[in-house]
């Protein structure tokens, strides 16, 4: 998908390139305005880092056929000058930097067109103005003016390549211009501007890209500069650690070993940090486990398996909080469903209750029953007095004190031998007791 995506963005840069040449050229496409046109067509990109990367992409591509279309436009607008057709060479030049405005040689091609454009004596004119600049440029030279010299004769070739006494001295210029920037970065160097010496020994390099000794300074300078990153991070690095911002301080060790995976003292350092932030998690998820806080000590071994050399024992850290949450889980269960069923027994003994008060009430009271009346309220207080030993009996079970529920229920089921829930409770402890279910 994304090489389909590339060949239609492609296939419309090219097309911008080459649009500029008409009388009234089309208006050039964004990059942006471009994706959201493939985003139209179907041939979207949802991933955001996959969107930066195409973008990237299409970026260096179209700077590539840019400068490729450009240079044949420079090509075609420099056969206008040898020509001496200046007109041309001007309005090509002119559309050229228009699109890139730092293209060197098409600023001194419109610049010479512009000087020669008109002249009486075009060929004439063109050879006094390489004879003007070419001597320009001596002056530079002999002033010691080397950058400002190389650049004027640089001109002077490509206006006249086959000029070759111009070619003569731009390679004597050249060597100079070398020599000048590996001078300057060995005076950078010495005042230990390692970045300023590695600038101006790539500037000599690209002047003469086989010099051995340019790049032999290049790969000593770039070493020591690669150290001295090193060094400054490392130091950032202890100040961290001293400060007991272990992360900070891992974050540059991490920077150290970037630049300078062999560096052997900061790969000890790490260890020793990570050691420190991986026991830092665990201790931290200790202690919200301590305080029954487990989806937060969850949370912090899951951090510390990423400074975990092994992730076994925080696994298991895990698992059991997890095992915990469950278990408490079916307690919480469990005593919700039997504070139902007290709430549910008082209220049946409530009723019951009530209901042998109204039977006391309504039922005359004679001689000859009078005793029959005595032994009912005697039977209604032992089941009342039983109820009440079953129910604390009951919380006794809910708390796991089997002996004292058992005790509880064998009163209640002596008060009152007809109570079943006392005999299902005993039978229930007996069964625990056992071993059974």
């Amino acid at each position: 998908m994304k090489k389909i995506i590339l060949f239609f963005s492609l296939f419309y840069l090219s097309f911008a390139c080459f649009s500029f040449l008409s009388a009234a050229p089309p208006k050039i496409k964004s990059d942006e305005s471009l994706f959201f046109n493939l985003q139209k067509a179907g041939l979207s990109l949802n991933n955001s880092q996959d969107r930066k990367e195409f973008m990237d992409v299409v970026y260096l591509e179209k700077q590539k056929i840019q400068h490729k279309m450009l240079r044949n436009i420079y090509e075609n607008a420099f056969n206008y000058y040898r020509q001496g057709n200046y007109d041309e060479a001007k309005a090509l030049s002119s559309k050229i930097l228009s699109i890139d405005p730092n293209f060197e040689d098409a600023a001194m091609l419109l610049d010479a067109s512009s000087q020669l454009r008109g002249k009486a004596r075009p060929f004439l004119s063109r050879r006094l103005l390489l004879e003007d600049r070419f001597r320009s440029a001596l002056v530079l030279y002999k002033e010691g003016k080397i950058v400002e010299a190389y650049n004027k004769m640089g001109q002077v070739v490509k206006l006249s390549p086959t000029n070759i006494k111009a070619k003569y001295w731009l390679g004597k210029i050249v060597d100079d211009l070398k020599d000048y920037y590996f001078l300057k970065g060995k005076k950078a160097y010495k005042s230990r501007n390692l970045q300023g010496a590695l600038d101006d020994y790539y500037n000599a390099l690209l002047l003469r890209p086989k010099d051995s000794v340019i790049l032999s300074e290049i790969a000593k300078t770039e070493e020591e500069l690669r150290d001295s990153h090193a060094n400054e991070k490392l130091k950032s690095a202890l100040e961290y650690y001293a400060q007991g911002k272990l992360l900070f301080a891992y974050g540059e060790l991490k920077k150290v070993l970037e630049i300078k995976p062999s560096d052997s003292k900061a790969t000890k350092l790490l260890d020793e940090v990570r050691a420190e932030i991986e026991k830092g998690y665990i201790a931290e998820g200790r202690k919200h486990y301590g305080n029954r806080k487990y989806d937060s000590a969850i949370a912090s071994w899951n951090k510390a398996k990423a400074y975990s050399e092994s992730v076994s024992y925080i696994n298991k850290l895990v698992k059991r909080t997890n095992d915990q949450i469950k278990i408490e889980e079916e307690q919480k269960k469990r005593r919700l469903e039997e504070a139902a069923l007290r709430k549910k027994k008082e209220a049946e003994i409530k009723k019951r209750e009530e209901e042998d008060k109204k039977r006391d009430f309504s039922t005359p009271k004679s001689g000859p029953i009078e005793d029959d009346g005595s032994k009912k309220r005697i039977l209604q207080e032992n089941r009342i007095s039983a109820q009440h030993h079953y129910l604390a009996g009951l919380k006794y079970f809910q708390n796991s004190e089997y002996e004292k529920a058992k005790n509880e229920w064998t009163i209640a089921k002596q008060l009152d031998p007809e109570n079943a829930d006392a005999q299902a409770g005993l039978k229930r402890i007996e069964n625990i007791l056992s071993g059974g279910q």
